[in-house]
């Protein structure tokens, strides 16, 4: 991930990483030292100016503004306080934080290591950088979904994304964006000469953890109904 610091296009500074913490009044944009990249600026000339903070991640790129009003340089932080203009809420720390970790691990996470929290913005994250996708990667006649260590809703959806593509997969966070992505692939699996069968791994223990969920009976209706031949095992 890299984010910039612009004034009139011109870089202020770059960093991996920033931490904003929304105030009453104020928001407060905390910056580590050890992640800054680049700087070639002046604090003086920031002051009372709009910074446009660019964030570039893949395929992901946004830019947000940023009204300076005071800046803090401590011994391993610099903290810019002022004012971002987010009236749509597109900037959320979630996102960065994710991005970052992913970052961080080269892409390499340990799903089941990771907080809810860390779960929900990992497969938002995906759905900003891959969206939601009309056509699944994987060409086999039987698609695997490893459900053997599922225990909440978002595991499940994490694993169908794993076993339908091959990066960043996305299908839902929960059962409305769920069937939203299964609509979506619905025309391109129509298409195909045979729709492939779902083999489910670990089927006792999406039973176990599921049965009384309606993501359980949404699961094998939703699949079926566009088609999918589905197989416990």
């Amino acid at each position: 991930m890299e984010i910039k610091f612009l004034l009139s296009e011109k870089t202020l500074l770059t960093t991996s990483y920033i931490k904003l913490i929304g105030k009453k009044d104020f928001d407060k944009l905390i910056i580590k030292k050890n992640d800054i990249k680049s700087i070639n600026m002046q604090f003086g000339e920031i002051s009372n100016q709009n910074l446009v903070i660019r964030v570039s991640f893949k395929t992901f790129k946004n830019d947000y503004i940023f009204n300076t009003s005071d800046i803090l340089v401590k011994n391993r932080e610099i903290i810019l306080i002022g004012i971002l203009n987010n009236p749509l809420g597109l900037y959320n720390q979630g996102y960065i934080d994710n991005f970052k970790l992913l970052s961080d691990k080269k892409e390499k996470i340990r799903w089941y290591e990771l907080t809810n929290k860390e779960k929900y913005y990992y497969l938002r994250g995906c759905c900003l950088l891959s969206g939601v996708r009309e056509n699944i990667d994987n060409t086999s006649s039987i698609i695997v979904i490893d459900l053997s260590k599922v225990a909440t809703d978002l595991d499940v959806y994490y694993e169908i994304g794993k076993a339908f593509f091959n990066s960043y997969g996305y299908f839902g966070t929960e059962f409305h964006s769920f069937r939203d992505c299964l609509v979506s692939i619905g025309e391109s699996m129509k298409k195909r000469e045979k729709i492939p069968s779902l083999k489910i791994k670990g089927y006792r223990n999406f039973k176990k953890y599921f049965s009384n969920n309606i993501l359980f009976s949404d699961f094998y209706e939703q699949f079926t109904s566009v088609g999918f031949e589905i197989i416990n095992s």
